[in-house]
């Protein structure tokens, strides 16, 4: 009998830890190391350009060759472009280049631009932001003065290069959308500057991650008080734009902190027994943690994750 016991308190011990590691499955994120470097360059960059773009970067060709290195095509501009700008806008060369370096941890995302006359460092730092950067150091650079729009494609693309990892379409997507949206608010704007339209939305982005606006009416009330503070007065069309983009930016929300801290909870719930709870324990985790595409996500997980704990209990 105490032989019995003790082997259920072992069962119950590797019940939570595995709950722990399922959890940890979805949400561990490795990251590169600090000093770590990656370059993107534009594939079109002729010999005397790629020189102008790597001495404003601050190295070498010979320093060059002990980063990786990745290379944006003009097509893959246009694949991720298209829907927000015309094709005569964005060209037919691909020359914005990035150099991405790896900083210590909580260092923020910190952006130099050099030869880019459209995207400023905060619109690029915002848009990179939403798209999952952390802790980077950026350097956008062209061989002469461009808009930079085509860039975060490329500093997006080294970042996945640098951390092993892959940052969704949707997160790309509406890191561009926000880029451009911001972008074309300045430019319209009368009388202010572009950090106060940048701070605009990144003021109400903030809301957005705080899940304070859950309707396009919330996102619209906060506009007007965010529009108020900053002193950026938006036509109906502007304002639209605005509430569309954050639509998009609610549809991402994930939150994995959330998952971790409610592995321990859902196993005082459902203790050893998990098992023939999978389907409850798994929509209880994720309807706090996940909406939109990443709720598909975590449903397509459920039989992965029944085999898992059924192998562990069996």
């Amino acid at each position: 009998m105490k032989k019995f016991k003790m082997l259920k308190v072992m069962r119950q011990i590797l019940s939570l830890s595995a709950m722990v590691v399922v959890m940890w499955m979805f949400c561990l994120n490795v990251h590169a190391e600090e000093g770590k470097t990656v370059v993107a360059l534009g594939a079109d960059l002729s010999a005397e350009q790629r020189a102008t773009v790597l001495g404003l970067m601050g190295i070498t060709e010979e320093q060059l060759s002990t980063y990786d290195v990745v290379y944006i095509t003009n097509s893959q501009e246009h694949q991720y472009l298209d829907s927000y700008l015309g094709s005569s806008v964005i060209g037919s060369k691909s020359l914005s280049s990035v150099m991405l370096k790896k900083g210590a941890k909580g260092s923020g995302v910190n952006v130099t631009t050099k030869n880019i006359n459209y995207c400023t460092t905060g619109m690029y730092r915002n848009a990179l932001l939403t798209a999952g950067i952390q802790d980077t150091e950026v350097i956008v650079a062209a061989p002469a003065p461009i808009s930079g729009t085509a860039a975060l494609i490329g500093a997006v693309k080294a970042y996945e290069k640098m951390e092993g990892t892959a940052i969704s379409e949707a997160s790309l997507s509406s890191a561009l959308d926000e880029l451009i949206t911001t972008g074309q608010l300045a430019e319209a704007a009368e009388n202010v500057s572009g950090d106060e339209v940048e701070a605009l939305i990144a003021y109400i982005k903030q809301k957005v991650a705080n899940g304070e606006l859950e309707t396009d009416e919330d996102v619209r009330a906060a506009i007007a008080e965010g529009s108020e503070k900053f002193g950026v007065f938006l036509s109906e069309e502007e304002i639209q734009k605005i509430v569309d983009l954050m639509g998009k930016l609610r549809g991402m929300g994930l939150n994995s902190e959330y998952l971790i801290s409610q592995a321990e909870k859902l196993y005082n719930k459902y203790g050893a027994d998990i098992v023939n709870h999978a389907d409850e324990a798994i929509s209880e985790a994720v309807s706090g943690a996940v909406s939109g595409a990443a709720k598909g996500f975590f449903e397509s997980m459920k039989d992965s994750i029944k085999d898992f704990w059924n192998g562990i209990f069996s």
